[in-house]
């Protein structure tokens, strides 16, 4: 794709070939900002950021010049003939509903701190608007970014049209265990009975995300048996690998909460680590999300800490204050992050 030149002599383009140090140096500058911030530790080892740079060089060299490859998209912000900054982007649909838009997340976007204040953040966005656009075909493309809370950020993406949609919280996973104001429900691991009452909390799921303005995802849909079937099968598979569906129970056996937990490792350059997800919160639109929520939340701390994850994420709360992020923190999480977002 063209050039998108701006008055400031920012041009953004696809990366060079012999740009990769240049690169692996700006993502340098983005993970330590992330550590200062709270984030996850990068490593300091320059053999880890060497493998980096042939990388991202031999990357830029298999596009041929071009800033799309499959699903992703990788662009740079030019001045003067060098990468002052960078952002990635992943375009794709979550979800099977046609009517549901595309989604671009912005990922490792970072401007030189020698080049901020010239417009290259916005040139950059603008440049990832346009080729989801370009990808899209005229579907309708948001463009979506996790932002850390401590990061000063926020404002820039309020005034570039980005609003927050969904909100994170974090938590530990080791220590004694967390006192918790509730005790109404028991929380324990998902069996492929439990696939029709998960399934029937999908719609009050779908129903929360829409309403706090989060287009990413399918909207409420009617339940089926192609559906059941499909969670049945999910879950059976074993309890011990890496990927869980959780549900809370009431005093009765009946599912009114489900969650699903996932542990991963971090990929280079972070140091080796684990990291915990809870999300995906669908709660009985009858009863108070609270107390499920925290029983939800203790159970994903114990698994995620067996699973060798020192902290548990739990993504895709709704606002502060509201029930769902208010029963997270009655546990012991803090804010960490929130996903903001705007059309293409």
């Amino acid at each position: 794709m063209a050039a998108v030149m701006q008055p400031t002599s920012i041009a953004v383009r696809a990366a060079n070939p012999n740009e990769g140090h240049t690169i692996a140096g700006l993502w340098r500058e983005l993970w330590d900002a992330h550590e200062a911030w709270g984030g996850y530790a990068g490593t300091r080892d320059p053999k880890v950021y060497e493998q980096l740079a042939n990388r991202l060089s031999e990357d830029a060299r298999v596009r041929g010049g071009q800033s799309i490859l499959g699903r992703h998209v990788h662009l740079v912000a030019d001045s003067g003939g060098t990468a002052v900054g960078q952002v990635e982007g992943w375009f794709e649909r979550h979800g099977v509903d046609d009517a549901t838009p595309f989604t671009c997340e912005v990922r490792s976007l970072i401007v030189s701190s020698q080049a901020r204040t010239r417009g290259a953040g916005r040139a950059l966005l603008e440049g990832l608007a346009d080729v989801a656009r370009h990808l899209s075909r005229g579907a309708p493309v948001v463009l979506a970014a996790e932002v850390l809370e401590p990061n000063p950020a926020h404002t820039f993406y309020a005034n570039v049209g980005y609003r927050p949609v969904s909100w994170t919280g974090r938590v530990p996973t080791g220590g004694a265990p967390d006192a918790s104001p509730y005790d109404l429900y028991v929380a324990r691991v998902a069996s492929p009975n439990d696939a029709l009452p998960i399934a029937l909390l999908d719609p009050a799921l779908a129903a929360r995300r829409r309403g706090q303005g989060d287009l990413r995802f399918d909207r409420p849909r009617a339940v089926d048996a192609t559906f059941v079937g499909a969670l049945a099968a999910h879950l059976a598979r074993p309890s011990a690998s890496d990927q869980s569906e959780l549900v809370a129970v009431d005093a009765g056996g009946m599912v009114r909460a489900s969650a699903s937990l996932t542990v991963m490792s971090l990929d280079p350059p972070f140091l080796p680590a684990r990291r915990g997800l809870l999300g995906r919160f669908a709660t009985d639109p009858a009863l108070d999300p609270r107390p499920m929520v925290a029983a939800l939340v203790r159970l994903g701390r114990r698994l995620a800490y067996v699973r060798g994850a020192a902290t548990l994420e739990l993504t895709d709360l709704d606002p502060p204050g509201h029930p769902i992020n208010a029963g997270a923190m009655a546990v012991g999480a803090t804010p960490w992050s929130r996903i903001v977002e705007r059309f293409a």
